[in-house]
């Protein structure tokens, strides 16, 4: 197993404290609005393509092939690393910011059991390495999701509808939970959310009759959706919801739910373009008029939310009323800059207002309009200065602590990240 020997190390200033501690990361504010390409950062040699970029303390971490890079927001320095040589890995974000979670797969090995890998993302330290080994299939992509780490537990959903905890560390069970949706017929958990208190359950349950063509999809088709919150260091339920939404089944198993740096959680559902606001505390649900979240304040009382039916955004408190928004009325200069992007346009909410970005770039020398700001007063195009002649194909766009982090890949098959400010 000395392949899966861990790598890391940290590039911006001197990391350790006393007595050799690791130093605590300095987390920024994440910006309210960006007018410019602040800083680029490219890959290392070998990485095709990044497998995702994800906020962090301090900035964004960026998968590439065989781990994790955690770059500063503030100049794309950086901050830590973490590379497993001949490996293929898979990471998200979890216990609410406070750690990255990577499972690392022995590329040459294909019998070799995984690794689960924790990083606390305050310092950028592994706190946890070891193999996968319980239950029949050890695999993670088996089992469910990275996100719902806590500190003691990794809950997944196996067999559809049972939560399984397994302890960090040793990987042995810890508590389960069979039969989470209760249902008569077909019942499944769609998606789990974690914050420090209580683990979020997102359930379905419909009838499926015998002999007949699937009905998840069919628009009329009756469904029961909710959400249930259990103690994630026991696995006792605490509350249960019934909070239907959605068009047919399949639209509520296909539904994201998302805990925010705040510990609210919302889900979005994509068929029916509809969402809710769900206090993972009392298990109380919100809907939202055609919203979907892009964007929550530090404390979870203001909300940023994009309507795609009436392209339109707003900053509304948690109890409905709005502050400031943007829609179809706001007509001129602003809109001939979006409309002149190319390729698909991907939005990204901020306090100030709307990032709209292309994807798709031809640049000779000189400067081409990569995104446009639409702001609740002004709108500005973002641009970016080419040396030569080059295409380049945009990924991700993250909102990050210290600039809004864009995954890309260019003609030459490098990639790498923008940070925009």
């Amino acid at each position: 197993m000395a392949t899966f020997l861990l790598t890391s190390c940290a590039s911006i200033g001197d990391q350790t404290g006393p007595a050799g501690a690791p130093e605590e990361i300095r987390d920024l504010d994440r910006p309210t609005s960006v007018s410019r390409v602040a800083w680029t950062w490219e890959a290392p040699e070998g990485v095709a393509d990044l497998a995702g970029v994800h906020a962090v303390p301090g900035g964004v971490a960026a998968v590439v092939d065989d781990g994790v890079i955690g770059l500063s927001g503030e100049n794309g320095g950086v901050m830590w690393e973490h590379r497993v040589p001949g490996s293929e890995v898979f990471g998200a974000v979890a216990g609410q910011g406070r750690y990255f979670v990577l499972q690392v797969l022995d590329s040459d090995d294909t019998e070799a059991p995984p690794r689960m890998v924790v990083i606390d993302l305050s310092t950028g330290e592994s706190v946890h390495d070891y193999e996968l080994r319980d239950g029949d299939s050890a695999s993670g992509l088996v089992r469910g999701g990275l996100g719902s780490v806590t500190g003691e537990h990794w809950i997944t959903v196996e067999d559809d509808e049972n939560l399984v905890a397994h302890e960090l560390g040793s990987d042995a069970t810890a508590w389960s939970v069979p039969d989470v949706a209760g249902c008569d017929d077909v019942g499944s958990v769609d998606r789990t959310a974690a914050t420090d208190d209580v683990l979020v359950a997102a359930f379905t349950c419909y009838e499926q009759p015998e002999g007949e063509d699937p009905v998840e999809m069919t628009e009329g088709q009756e469904f029961v959706s909710g959400f249930a919150g259990f103690d994630p260091a026991t696995g006792d339920e605490l509350w249960r919801t019934e909070a239907s939404a959605g068009m047919f089944p399949a639209d509520a198993h296909e539904r994201d739910l998302t805990v925010h740096e705040s510990g609210l959680a919302t889900a979005y559902y994509p068929y029916d373009q509809g969402g809710q606001v769900i206090d993972p505390a009392t298990g109380d649900v919100e809907a939202l008029d055609g919203g979907e979240v892009l964007w929550s304040s530090e404390d979870g009382s203001l909300l940023g939310v994009w309507d795609g039916s009436t392209r339109g955004y707003r900053i509304q408190e948690l109890g409905g009323d709005v502050r400031a928004s943007l829609g179809d009325e706001r007509v001129g200069a602003g809109t001939a800059i979006v409309n002149a992007l190319q390729g698909d346009i991907e939005t990204v909410g901020l306090e100030g207002g709307l990032l709209h970005m292309g994807d798709l770039f031809e640049g000779g020398t000189g400067e081409t309009e990569l995104a446009a700001f639409e702001g609740f007063e002004e709108t500005v195009p973002v641009t970016f200065s080419w040396e030569a002649e080059a295409s380049m194909e945009l990924d991700q766009t993250v909102a990050v602590p210290g600039a809004v982090a864009v995954s890309y890949i260019d003609h030459s098959g490098s990639s790498g990240v923008m940070g925009l400010q």
